[in-house]
């Protein structure tokens, strides 16, 4: 994707101005930076926000939002191009922010402070303790695990039996993971009942989001993140052993030289950056917060692109695949019917990636993943049944995550956006 990477690579430049020093505009990085530090709270969304009046009124553009300009020093900066910030007790205002942008800022939560001293106790452990944290089975989505070619290794929490499996053996790692994990689910969870709040014709309560997704933890688990140039040099410098010679016709075409450039870690203008390819969550919402330097990109349903750095006393929500599934219009199937069953209220998942500005020091990040059980059905899919009559068959979240786990590439799910479809790097 030249024209994403080449777009990237303009965030980090470096090379300093010519004599006279020319004024460059603010890059998405630096507005971020700058909201950070901002105190007023005119771009907090409150019910008396012009912001959201932008939002309700019919005489602005759906797809267009351009608030007050912040008046500095240097420059002046609008938050066109940033995420907004809502407060907790503004909740009811999500189920319309998500369908207008791909991520926002929560302030004000009852969260307690975010473990990351915790992810660095554990991703920076001896590679004997990695070892022993890996799961039984290789799940990649429980204990430890990693992407040495990509510059990055995780562990998730396993929540099953208090969180005492695949964990450190350390009582204030076990209490500060578990806590964080838990009271971000019952937000995440009261996230989900917002969508809820709506009314029928008969009005009742219409039921968005399914309630047990509320009442249970299902799949869900908690993340700690660690990308690292060194891991990458530990990629670089580990001797590659001889691939072995193929046994088959089929696997034939594999050689030697060729196995051992596929090992190497990808490369961008003569360096490797840790990274997280273009991807899509498959569950139904993610609550990240994470240390500088930032690195994390979202895209909106246009391919807008908004960055994502840490902000303290927040934390960023973005939406998973489910969220397509359950605010698809009425009778339509996001499956089968796919742009069809999209309208103003569909939530598309939030596209997003990370990746290190060179040159820049480790990043750790913390992802809470909201998931369903696994036999829990998100929606129909139409099936031809032997006969030729035209049927219906559960679509249950094990079986769509299934199913997205065989698409090439990374898995990247983004019903119309298909110019950044395919999985490919940025």
């Amino acid at each position: 994707m030249a024209w994403l990477t080449a777009h990237l690579k303009t965030l980090f430049a470096s090379k300093r101005p010519k004599n006279p020093p020319k004024r460059k505009p603010p890059t998405r990085e630096e507005k971020g930076k700058y909201r950070a530090t901002y105190t007023s709270t005119d771009n907090v969304i409150t019910n008396s926000s012009p912001f959201q009046s932008q939002m309700i009124s019919p005489k602005h553009s759906t797809s267009t939002y351009s608030s007050t300009a912040l008046t500095t020093n240097s420059s002046n900066i609008t938050d066109s191009d940033l995420l907004p910030i809502i407060h907790y007790s503004e909740l009811h205002l999500v189920p319309q922010i998500l369908t207008q942008f791909p991520a926002f800022y929560l302030i004000g939560h009852p969260l307690p402070p975010p473990p990351l001293p915790q992810a660095k106790q554990l991703l920076t452990s001896s590679d004997s303790v990695k070892q022993s944290l890996i799961h039984p089975r290789k799940s990649t989505v429980r204990g430890y695990n990693h992407s040495k070619p990509s510059g990055r290794e995780w562990w998730d929490y396993t929540p099953d039996h208090g969180g005492t499996l695949l964990t450190l053996e350390d009582e204030t790692f076990q209490f500060k993971t578990r806590e964080y994990f838990e009271k971000s689910i019952e937000l995440l969870q009261r996230i989900c009942n917002e969508f809820n709040q709506t009314l029928t014709e008969n009005g009742e309560k219409r039921v968005v989001i399914p309630k047990e997704v509320m009442e249970d933890i299902g799949f869900s688990t908690m993340r700690y993140l660690r990308y690292s140039p060194t891991i990458l040099e530990r990629t670089n410098n580990t001797p590659k052993p001889e691939p072995p010679i193929a046994s088959s016709s089929s696997s034939s075409h594999s050689g030697s030289s060729s196995n051992r450039k596929s090992q190497q870690p990808p490369k961008e203008d003569g360096y490797s950056l840790p990274r997280m390819e273009a991807h899509t969550d498959h569950g139904i919402l993610t609550l990240m917060t994470a240390t500088e330097p930032s690195g994390l990109y979202v895209w909106d349903r246009n391919g807008k692109i908004f960055s994502a750095p840490p902000i303290d006393g927040t934390v960023l929500v973005i939406a998973g695949d489910l969220m397509s599934h359950f605010t698809a219009l009425e009778g339509k199937n996001i499956v089968d019917d796919g742009k069809e069953a999209i309208g103003d209220g569909t939530v598309l998942p939030t596209v997003h990636a990370v990746v290190l500005p060179k040159g820049g020091a480790e990043r750790y990040s913390v992802a809470v993943f909201l998931r369903p059980k696994k036999e829990m059905v998100v929606s129909k899919q139409r099936v031809k049944k032997d006969d030729g009559e035209i049927g219906e068959r559960d679509m249950t979240f094990g079986r769509w995550a299934e199913e997205k786990g065989q698409v090439r590439g990374r898995r990247c799910w983004m019903i119309g956006q298909e110019r950044l479809s395919g999985g490919q790097d940025v």
